[in-house]
């Protein structure tokens, strides 16, 4: 606590000291008491002097031009300093009834929430901007990854802007059921091209799978190559006037590619977590099982989401740890079904199937010779 009394005291001294400063002003609000006990609303420093406003309205006033020397007999609580811009880093920035912040106010991986004045931009990077009935910001009103409130009443000067990473609209719903809904969606959909997969090319699945176990370094790089390949590929077709259609269809064959590769690799997760060998039994339960667990890092990544300070980075590692669990389960399917030549059987190999019958014993004439 000395150090906080210290700490200001020098603060106000060199505002005190140094009249001729730019007018830059710091403002103080937090749970502050003087020597008397008396609750201080609001310490406001610049180059003129300092004014310090108590819980009754009193107000004492030092002037800069006075020469004199002020001792800050404070104790400071949690301080929340305003007047040239606010940025807060995994927690949300705040500007309460009445106060008025000259500069930006940005969060990330935080909130902003405004119910005095902003004299520049409200911006929340990973959060939302929340504006209350009066509230003023005289610039831009931006929430990158989250929404933005502004109801009648609230005044945006520049423009306000929301960049969503939904994949379908919320139609006014809230955020959170949204995302879920589309998880499970997703992982619905995903079970049934994987049944409908299973159903009728269950040895190639097997092939590709299997390919990816053996070699998967390998099918890794593929895969990451696939992508330019593909385009490279789209464009000496157009080229051709043959391969113009096959061009076109590029992007869907491509795409289609990448999705059955993403099941192989999601089949062989499934099988590492059930326990089961490549080939053993039916495939859908194991893509059920690799696919679930990608969407668990989504929804918990979605749940922690609505919290605030360290759980957005909680919620942080688990969005980019499922996407890069989608991802290299779709790169490494992918190099694996070229590499196999999509599930194709080795050359040289012995037909899959049963095995044939061993041939019966001669049967041997049980009568003896005379």
């Amino acid at each position: 606590m000395a150090n906080s009394r210290m700490w200001v005291g020098a603060m106000l001294g060199l505002a005190l000291m140094a009249p001729t400063a730019s007018a830059q002003t710091i403002e103080a609000r937090a749970k502050v008491t003087d020597a008397k006990g008396q609750r201080v609303e609001r310490v406001r420093v610049d180059s003129r002097g300092v004014e310090i406003t108590r819980e009754h309205g009193d107000s004492t006033t030092w002037s800069a031009d006075s020469g004199l020397r002020f001792r800050a007999d404070v104790d400071l609580g949690d301080v929340d300093y305003s007047g040239a811009g606010i940025v807060r880093l995994f927690s949300d920035a705040r500007v309460n009834s009445g106060d008025s912040i000259d500069g930006d106010v940005v969060a990330v991986f935080g909130d902003v929430h405004v119910d005095g004045n902003v004299n520049g931009s409200a911006v929340a990077v990973f959060g939302s901007v929340s504006l209350s009935p009066g509230a003023r910001v005289t610039e831009d009103a931006v929430a990158v990854g989250g929404q933005l409130v502004t109801p009648s009443g609230a005044s945006v000067g520049g423009e306000s802007v929301s960049i969503g990473f939904l994949p379908l609209l919320t139609l006014g719903l809230p955020a959170l059921p949204v995302v879920l809904a589309t998880l499970l969606l997703g992982w619905l959909v995903t079970l049934f091209f994987g049944w409908v997969l299973a159903a009728i090319f269950p040895d190639r699945l097997v092939r590709v799978a299997r390919m990816a176990s053996r070699r998967t370094a390998v099918s890794l790089g593929l895969g990451i190559l696939s992508g330019p390949l593909a385009v490279v590929a789209a464009v000496l077709l157009l080229v051709t006037v043959v391969g113009a259609p096959v061009a076109v269809l590029m992007p869907f064959l491509y795409f289609g590619l990448s999705f059955a590769g993403y099941l192989a690799g999601a089949y062989v997760l499934g099988c590492k977590l059930t326990r089961r060998r490549l080939g053993e039994g039916g495939q859908l339960a194991p893509i059920a099982a690799g696919s679930l667990l990608v969407t668990i890092f989504g929804v918990i990544g979605a749940v922690l989401w609505s919290g605030e300070g360290s759980l957005r980075t909680l919620a942080l590692f688990f969005h980019l740890a499922g996407m890069l669990q989608f991802l290299g389960l779709m790169t490494i399917g992918t190099g694996a079904a070229l590499l196999s030549r999509i599930g194709s059987p080795e050359r040289g190999a012995a037909p899959e199937g049963p095995a044939p019958a061993a041939p019966a014993p001669p049967i041997q004439d049980s009568a003896t010779p005379a």
